[in-house]
């Protein structure tokens, strides 16, 4: 059952949700937004970022990233989370790369994979909300909760995850640029079919209307 704003605060104040950093602003009518954590890790550098310090970031058209959220949570057996990126980014062209759900028992911060398919750049700023979770209230407890890892609870991006961005973006960048040439080839192709279609109907309608002015 999905909460509402009051379940949420609920479920805070018995212990069965904490969210560390919670803010009133980000809780909403079914959902809470996360913000912008303080660590960064983008796939065209090789330094993690340090938004704290930093303020924002940007990430130029088709990189991949890895964002922390600013708030830590932990779920109790009987809740769980269901991720998604606000729709201000996803106009932009933003692309959330990361499971959807959040299981009972999970604890510490959100580590968001990110992809930006826009052809235009994108600033990613410290404590902006960028995705929503909705909180889920189960009928039951389930029987083998989410073992957490140290990592994730200490505030920090998983060896794990780091690896799987630069293998992520080893392994696609060949193949967004056979995809890419591909689409042009695909799109000239397509401008040239419908340049000849409009050709060969207006040959059509200049015979009929010859035809026509015969009779």
């Amino acid at each position: 059952m999905l909460m509402t704003d009051g379940e949420v605060k609920e479920a805070m104040a018995s212990g069965k949700l904490n969210i560390d950093n919670f803010s009133d602003k980000s809780l909403q009518p079914a959902s809470y937004d996360m913000r912008v954590g303080n660590r960064l890790l983008i796939s065209s550098e090789s330094a993690e970022i340090d938004l704290f310090q930093k303020g924002s970031a940007v990430l130029q058209p088709g990189v991949f990233a890895l964002v922390t959220t600013h708030e830590k949570v932990k779920l109790a057996d009987t809740i769980a989370g269901h991720i998604g990126v606000k729709s201000y980014y996803t106009r932009k062209g933003l692309v959330m790369l990361t499971g959807l759900q959040i299981d009972p028992g999970f604890e510490g911060v959100l580590v968001i994979g990110l992809y930006n398919a826009s052809p235009r750049s994108l600033t990613l700023e410290y404590l902006a909300p960028f995705c929503t979770v909705e909180f889920h209230q189960l009928a039951q407890p389930v029987v083998n909760p989410f073992a957490p890892g140290e990592e994730q609870k200490e505030g920090k991006i998983p060896r794990a995850d780091k690896d799987y961005l630069r293998t992520l973006e080893t392994q696609s960048i060949s193949e967004m640029s056979r995809s890419l040439t591909e689409l042009t080839r695909n799109v000239a192709s397509l401008s040239h079919s419908v340049k000849l279609i409009y050709w060969v109907m207006g040959i059509g309608f200049t015979f009929i209307a010859v035809l026509v002015a015969l009779k």
